[in-house]
C-alpha cells in the first residue's frame, strides 16, 4: 500500500513541478521577487491613472523618500501623501504608462531597479507623451512585502 501511495504521488507531479526542481532556489526567489516588483509598477500605474492617493502611498515604506523631477526631496509617508494629493489635484491626467527595465540589482532586502518610462497624459487639454528615467530602491519590510524605499525620476528630452 505504501508503494502505491508513493507511485501516485510521483505521477501527480506536473511538468512545471519537475522544471522548478531543476531551478536553484535562489533563482526561483529572484523570479518571484521580479514578479512582485513588476506587479508594483502595475499597481502604481493603475493608481496614478485613477488619481488614487491611498493606493499609490500604500506602495511606499514608512521611511521612504521621493526625489521628483524639478522639485525638492519629500520624505516620510505623510509628506509623500501630500505630494501625490497635490499632484493628482492638477488637471493633468495620466492615460497610459509603460516601464522598461534597464537593470536590477538585489542585495538581501534591497532591490535597485533602473527603468525607462514612457506614456500618454493629458495636460491642459492636450495629449503629451512624457518619457524619462526612474530609479527605485525597493525594500522588503518585516512582513516580507516589497515597498518603495527611494524613488527618483526625471524627464528625457521630447523627441
Amino acid at each position: 500500500m505504501a508503494i502505491l501511495g508513493t507511485v501516485c504521488a510521483v505521477h501527480a507531479q506536473t511538468e512545471q513541478d519537475v522544471k522548478n526542481k531543476d531551478v536553484p532556489a535562489f533563482l526561483q526567489q529572484l523570479a518571484a521577487t521580479r514578479k512582485t516588483i513588476a506587479d508594483g509598477y502595475i499597481r502604481w500605474t493603475d493608481a496614478a491613472k485613477a488619481k488614487d492617493v491611498d493606493a499609490v502611498v500604500s506602495l511606499y515604506a514608512d521611511d521612504a523618500t521621493i526625489l521628483p523631477d524639478e522639485k525638492e526631496a519629500v520624505s516620510g509617508k505623510n509628506a509623500i501623501r501630500t505630494f501625490y494629493r497635490d499632484w493628482f489635484a492638477q488637471n493633468d491626467k495620466l492615460v497610459q504608462q509603460r516601464f522598461e527595465n534597464l537593470d536590477s540589482v538585489q542585495e538581501g532586502d534591497l532591490l535597485i531597479d533602473s527603468t525607462r518610462f514612457s506614456g500618454v497624459a493629458m495636460k491642459d487639454g492636450k495629449e503629451v507623451q512624457p518619457r524619462g528615467k526612474r530609479l527605485i530602491v525597493w525594500k522588503r519590510d518585516v512582513k516580507g512585502q516589497w515597498r518603495i524605499f527611494r524613488d527618483t525620476w526625471n524627464k528625457s528630452p521630447m523627441q
